[in-house]
């Protein structure tokens, strides 16, 4: 895939100011369907006990910038520490945003037969909700997943739209999963949030306060460009690797134009090499 996409940067001290000024770079608006009435919010919520999850800021500031666009629905699944309502109770989400937005467990939604490429998948029941989505927003963070899939961003939040509760089983095959989701679940807009990033292990509970958020079209350019400032290679990361050859994203960073000022691009920079994600925790 040689076309170039764009892609725009912004560190803020908070995540509001840091999500508008990030979307304001890009050279072409947020491109919404005529007629939509709902949009869909997936974060990323592992464990509200542990960092590296979406944080209530974040969350908050993408409610405030789309909802005046149509109704918004928060969606995450089951897995085996936590229910998708006690993620969205512990982070604060419930209190903060219970009159804004429509909170959906996908581990509980009515499942649908869908058809996927076959990387992995050939047909799998998959949540209705997701299913039937006009607007899909991927709200992810950034995070060191060595013993996963190296990086865990953008294209591996989407991990999360699976509707069992032991998404472990897949892990072996995770590359090709994540194939698969991409193809049939591709956001329609993807925030990269970076408030805090965790450093090392998640139980370790060590992070560093970045304050930057990446925003595009595609999150395989995202987590490309991210995992470069990193000090990846994101052709050596199999599922970017993969995606990039299938064409659902741009994994080669000359090929990504990335908006904001200089001056930001550079903070961002010089604040994830200060983090030193370890590649081999």
């Amino acid at each position: 895939m040689q076309l170039t996409t764009d892609i725009s940067v912004a560190v803020k001290k908070n995540p509001l100011e840091a999500l508008s000024v990030a979307i304001s770079k890009l050279p072409q608006p947020v491109r919404f369907a005529e007629g939509i009435d709902e949009i869909i919010i997936k974060p990323s919520i592992y464990d509200p006990a542990l960092p590296g999850n979406t944080s209530l800021g974040m969350m908050m500031s993408v409610v405030n910038v789309f909802e005046d666009i149509a109704k918004l629905v928060v969606v995450e699944s089951d897995n085996p520490i936590r229910s998708a309502e006690s993620a969205f109770h512990n982070l604060g989400c419930t209190t903060a945003l219970s009159e804004r937005v429509r909170f959906k467990n996908l581990s509980q939604d009515e499942k649908v037969p869908v058809d996927f490429p076959g990387n992995f998948f050939q047909k799998h029941e998959m949540p209705e909700t997701i299913e039937n989505s006009q607007f899909l927003v991927n709200l992810a963070t950034l995070k060191a997943e060595p013993n996963i899939c190296t990086i865990g961003g953008s294209v591996k939040n989407l991990f999360g739209l699976i509707p069992e509760k032991d998404k472990s089983v897949y892990h072996d095959a995770i590359d090709d999963v994540l194939q698969d989701l991409l193809f049939h679940y591709k956001p329609d807009f993807t925030i990269l949030e970076m408030t805090n990033v965790v450093l090392g292990k998640r139980e370790e509970k060590k992070t560093k306060f970045v304050g930057g958020v990446v925003v595009g079209e595609d999150p395989v350019a995202i987590d490309s460009y991210c995992a470069k400032l990193l000090g990846f290679d994101p052709f050596d990361i199999p599922h970017l690797l993969k995606a990039h050859n299938q064409g659902l994203g741009q994994a080669a960073v000359d090929h990504i134009n990335v908006h904001g000022t200089e001056h930001q691009k550079t903070l961002l920079e010089k604040s994830l090499r200060d983090c030193m994600l370890p590649k081999g925790i």
